[in-house]
């Protein structure tokens, strides 16, 4: 049912004014996981998420979250352009499950695609900000298929009047066994999930030319 419905409201977000591809993804139970909406940067991103609010309300029955709908904004005339060759960062959060788990998400963008990765544990097996900086690995090892990610210490760290996130990691290419370790930082923010899917991020994407 879940799938019948994706490919519906898909369809029909895409027919938005400005819409030029959409996708849709439920979790097992049926719950909305994520609504990615690429735009061509032609109309505001809150006009079209209302439109995709009405949409969802009409085909599903019931109103979606607004935190869930991600509208990516691309230029499609300048798709040549190689310097824009970054991965885009979308949104991170967390779900509770059942028995205790949590889930964390990590949604990330490249070339057009967007790209979801979860990673789940108990909160006594796996911190969440450890939980989301994997997730963040496992959306980037999708994009850098021939690599292994291994994420090696996650750490907020005080600079001056600010708090910093760092991530380390460890860049593993899986042809030849050789590895190295990058290191990534934000300025840590009000929304911690996304700070650290930010600085996991931050660790390689000026390095994504050489890597691919």
């Amino acid at each position: 049912m879940s799938k019948t419905l994706s490919l519906e409201l898909e369809k029909q977000f895409r027919s938005l004014k400005n819409v030029h591809n959409a996708h849709v993804d439920f979790d097992e139970q049926g719950e909305v996981i994520a609504i990615g909406i690429f735009s061509d940067g032609n109309r505001h991103p809150k006009e079209i998420k209302r439109d995709v609010e009405e949409i969802f309300r009409k085909v599903a029955g019931y109103r979606v979250n607004h935190n869930k709908i991600s509208i990516v904004e691309q230029n499609l005339e300048d798709k040549s352009n190689t310097k824009e060759r970054r991965i885009r960062f979308i949104t991170a959060y967390q779900v509770q499950k059942a028995n205790g788990v949590t889930e964390g998400f990590v949604q990330l963008e490249y070339n057009g695609e967007l790209i979801i990765e979860s990673v789940e544990a108990h909160p006594f097996e796996m911190d969440l900000e450890y939980m989301i900086a994997n997730a963040a690995a496992a959306a980037i090892m999708r994009i850098l298929n021939r690599y292994s990610i291994r994420i090696d210490q996650v750490k907020e760290v005080q600079m001056g009047q600010v708090d910093v996130i760092v991530v380390t990691l460890t860049v593993i290419h899986r042809p030849s066994g050789a590895g190295s370790m990058f290191v990534g930082s934000v300025i840590k923010t009000k929304d911690l999930l996304s700070s650290v899917a930010k600085a996991t991020l931050d660790a390689l994407n000026r390095r994504i030319d050489q890597l691919m």
